[in-house]
């Protein structure tokens, strides 16, 4: 069996419905897929710039806040996916949701899985989106998230993390990578 086909199968079985947002949540898209000329699969992310509202700076997936007129989270995912990297809904295969989680603010946020085909060159944001980085499956689910301590100016906090591209990823962002390495893992056996 496929690691999309495991995945997409234990999504399924192990989630509640997430589709129930509203003004003050926010969804994500947790894409995975191979680019051009690359052998493997690999998770996207994106570090956002200074210009952001909130997170600057931090790594997170291609994601936002709900607006009115989103149907459900996985809408907010998808627009915010276009916004931001410029991937298109019929170009990505949904396979279903990872646990709500929230961040340090307590703003809810639904995680939403897909498989895509990275096109050669993304349309990013350049208001939004620094960079983009790929984390690659394998090291995930070989290293999986780390305790860390993460110091800023003005907080401290502990957290799991893993690092991509000299990049720690930790806070929310971790903790869906977290959820996503469980399932991944449960799929396989391991």
């Amino acid at each position: 069996m496929s690691w999309k086909h495991a995945l997409k199968e234990q999504l399924r079985a192990s989630l509640p419905d997430l589709t129930a947002p509203g003004p003050g949540t926010a969804a994500v898209l947790v894409l995975i897929g191979r680019r051009p000329g690359q052998g493997e699969e690999e998770i996207l992310l994106t570090k956002r710039t200074e210009l952001v509202e909130t997170h600057k700076g931090q790594i997170s997936f291609p994601g936002g806040f709900w607006e009115a007129g989103d149907e459900d989270s996985l809408q907010t995912a998808l627009r915010e996916c276009e916004e931001e990297i410029g991937l298109i809904k019929q170009d990505i295969e949904v396979l279903g949701a990872l646990p709500l989680v929230h961040t340090r603010g307590a703003v809810p946020i639904f995680p939403w899985v897909a498989r895509t085909n990275f096109p050669a060159e993304l349309l990013v944001s350049e208001g939004e989106v620094e960079q983009v980085l790929y984390l690659p499956l394998a090291q995930l689910l070989q290293e999986g998230l780390q305790p860390v301590t993460v110091e800023a100016k003005d907080y401290k906090v502990q957290s799991i993390g893993i690092r991509v591209s000299n990049e720690l990823v930790w806070g929310a962002t971790a903790r869906v990578l977290q959820h996503l390495h469980e399932h991944l893992r449960k799929g396989r056996g391991l």
